[in-house]
């Protein structure tokens, strides 16, 4: 048998493995819910379209109750244990609960009114008596999970940085979700470190860890994937998502199946109310003792992981379903065979906003039986007029192991200690030895800055650089960064630009030690990490601006000389300016001025030449005319495909795309300007290709070691307008 390192018999699991479903109705054998007295699930208002389902706190409807089905069944006697009995409830919205391990305690994330925020409540499922838990009454708490050592998980609209502006979201619907969590008395509340995007929904697996939904956003990177975590918020890494199922990219309301296999939510993010099809998700291999017992070997990576749908025919992007298709809000484990059953809340219909709206249908959320072998879903209870959604047997469940708060990967101090052992250790790219200096930690901003709805032409995100840890002689490297900030990690040449992106935002709460093996091993494998034995270490980690404000952390003067933003009507316009804009500006009868043509969906046309200048320029045709910041942007960048294709335009021509984002050396830009070697000392005697570098080639004035970083590092981290150095509404 497998060395592993823990054991849960799951088999024993609310008692209902291996039995058989059976007919649904009046004195008829449920089959798996034979053993299971009760059931309690959300009564809600139904609702039609709207995206604030994927963050929970838009999405207000007076009149919501908990109830429970004694038994769970077609006829079972339904009672509403929160809270008929109090004419202060009448007004309550519930919108997430969970159960506590002995089954006596639900915590609700409820509204009383649509003038309140959410909160957190405590409620006595014997007696009735609801507390509420004394949190920020200016923030949301939405997605509460019950911890072992009697804590309540939670994600938050509340700020993790006093004093500091919120973030809001990429599309700039609302503020962010962090997560927390705080003592099932009230007590001890605590913010984690922030993502740039939300953290949603939570479950706790049988190792004591949490897995997370993260909405990561990251250039095309735009899907809500898999992270594990201590219940503290420490040791963060991504599990399951970006290989995924294929055929979508999210995956919501986790629950453990057993060890190693959890069952999701899948659907394509958005305009589906967080509903869509039911996936068996394995996150490593799981072993069968000959005695029933089910083992699990944590080295569970996105290498091993996979996934099963287990109701293929429901529509896993923005198409409608059909009326026997529906689409899936939650789904419950209730066994660990290979095709489990699952107490599940599903609508038929087309449950898709857009179409909803168009025709007035509002979906209707029922509860049923679902066995995922056959295909058959046989009802429970439903009534047309609200949504039934979150169905949990009323049963109590072996808690698992309580992880305590603090570890051995923390350190002493109120910064992040980030790094690596041996960057060279790679499972994605062979690198040679001595080909990396160091690695770039960009730091994400969002509409906190100001910043509307884009950063400019491209999908990603605003990004400014903290600075480089460079490469020691074992391959290790250690930077001391600020603490609650997301952070990714690019690794560089001695020229300055990306060998490789490490593709998710990151980020640490005060103190702890973000260690990995190497550039990258499985983030999921627990590994024992000894940060003291690297070079890196002994040396001692670059401080990356850790004591550093956000609002301070910005450039004032000499841009190429400094580490932090690449402002481009700043920074980077005067080279344009200075270097470029006597030979590159706009007149179609100099050479190396290309031309594009737009044209709108009634043949109108607007040609645009390539141009460096700092002018504003507008592209479309018609009523619907779009910013392009600057001619320099817009000629580098090109258009917003976004744009592009809402506004049904077509581009031709002989302009190319001259920077390509988060990739400077593919970039025909960088190419052409051809780099010096930066690191560890600018030698402008070496180039990067083996070409003759543009201005020097036409006789022009040659750019200086600075400028070139700065050009560099845009391609590099995104090719954005705007920093906050020159972000609308930016602090002083």
């Amino acid at each position: 048998m497998k060395n592993t390192p823990y054991r849960i018999a799951f088999s024993a699991l609310l008692g209902l493995a291996g039995t058989s479903l059976a007919a649904c109705g009046s004195g008829s054998s449920q089959g798996p819910l034979d053993e299971v007295d009760s059931i309690v699930f959300i009564e809600r208002q139904s609702r039609m379209g709207g995206m604030g389902d994927i963050f929970q706190y838009d999405s207000y409807e007076a009149g919501a109750k908990l109830v429970k089905l004694t038994p769970p069944t077609a006829d079972g006697e339904r009672v509403v244990i929160c809270c008929d009995q109090d004419p202060e409830y009448a007004d309550l919205d519930i919108i997430d609960y969970d159960l506590s391990y002995d089954a006596k305690t639900i915590v609700l994330s409820a509204r009383l009114s649509a003038d309140q925020r959410y909160g957190l409540f405590t409620l006595d499922v014997d007696s009735g008596n609801i507390e509420q838990l004394p949190t920020d009454p200016d923030a949301h708490y939405v997605y509460p999970t019950i911890l072992p050592g009697d804590r309540v998980l939670f994600a938050t609209t509340a700020n993790v940085e006093e004093g500091a502006p919120q973030f809001r979201n990429e599309y700039e619907r609302g503020t962010t979700l962090q997560l927390g969590s705080i003592a099932m008395d009230g007590s001890d509340e605590k913010l984690f470190s922030r993502n740039l995007s939300h953290r949603i929904t939570t479950t706790v697996l049988s190792t004591g860890e949490v897995l997370v939904t993260q909405w990561d956003h990251l250039n095309t990177m735009n899907a809500g994937l898999l992270i594990k975590m201590n219940p503290d918020g420490t040791r963060v890494r991504e599990v399951f998502g970006k290989q995924g199922t294929g055929a979508t990219n999210s995956y919501y309301k986790t629950v453990e199946i057993s060890p190693g296999r959890v069952v999701a939510i899948g659907s394509s993010r958005d305009r589906t109310f967080q509903s869509g099809a039911i996936l068996d998700i394995r996150l490593g291999e799981t072993y069968e003792t000959e005695d029933g017992e089910i083992w699990a070997d944590q080295k569970m990576s996105e290498a091993n992981a996979s996934a099963k749908i287990l109701t293929a025919q429901v529509p896993l992007g923005r198409e409608p379903s059909s009326n026997t298709v529906g689409r899936y809000y939650n789904a419950y484990p209730l066994d660990a065979t290979e095709y489990p059953n699952f107490i599940v809340s599903w609508a038929d219909g087309p449950v898709q906003s857009e179409v909803n709206g168009a025709a007035g249908i509002a979906p209707d959320f029922g509860i049923y039986l679902y066995n995922s072998e056959k295909g058959t879903r046989l009802p429970i209870y439903d009534n047309e007029d609200t949504w039934e959604i979150n169905p949990m047997p009323l049963v109590a469940r072996e808690a698992p192991p309580v992880i305590a708060a603090t570890g051995a990967d923390q350190f002493a101090g109120e910064q992040v200690l980030l790094g690596a052992m041996d960057v060279y250790d790679s499972s994605v790219q062979d690198f040679e030895p001595g080909s990396i200096y160091g690695v770039r930690i960009v730091e994400g901003f969002s509409g906190e800055e100001g910043v509307g709805m884009d950063f400019g032409l491209t999908m990603a995100e605003g990004a400014q650089t903290l600075g480089i840890a460079p490469i020691r002689e074992d391959g290790s490297w250690a930077a001391l960064i600020p603490a609650n900030i997301p952070v990714r990690q690019i690794a560089i040449d001695k020229f300055g630009m990306a060998l490789r992106h490490e593709p998710v935002w990151i980020s640490g709460n005060p103190g702890e030690s973000m260690f990995c093996g190497g550039c990258h091993e499985s983030r999921s494998e627990t590994t024992t990490i000894q940060p003291g034995l690297t070079e890196a270490v002994a040396i001692g980690p670059v401080d990356l601006l850790s004591d550093v404000g956000r609002f301070e952390r910005q450039t004032a003067g000499n841009f190429a000389d400094a580490n932090i933003g690449v402002p481009w009507d700043l920074a980077l316009q005067p080279i344009f300016d200075a270097k470029c804009v006597a030979c590159h500006d706009g007149d179609p009868n100099k050479p190396g001025n290309a031309s594009m043509t737009i044209t709108d969906e009634e043949g109108n046309a607007q040609t645009i030449v390539f141009n460096l200048s700092g002018e504003e320029i507008f592209y479309g045709t018609g009523e619907e005319m779009v910013s392009g910041y600057s001619a320099s942007h817009l000629s580098l960048l090109g258009p917003d495909m976004e744009d592009i294709e809402d506004l049904g335009l077509t581009v031709e021509g002989d302009m190319p795309i001259y920077v390509e984002p988060e990739n400077a050396v593919g970039s025909i830009l960088i190419q052409k300007l051809n780099p010096p070697v930066q690191y560890p000392t600018a030698n402008l005697n070496e180039r990067a290709f083996p070409t003759v570098s543009h201005p020097a080639d036409v006789g022009g004035t040659p750019l200086t070691a600075g400028e070139y970083r700065l050009l560099i590092e845009m391609a590099d981290n995104g090719g954005q307008f705007y920093s906050r150095e020159n972000a609308p509404g930016q602090n002083p």
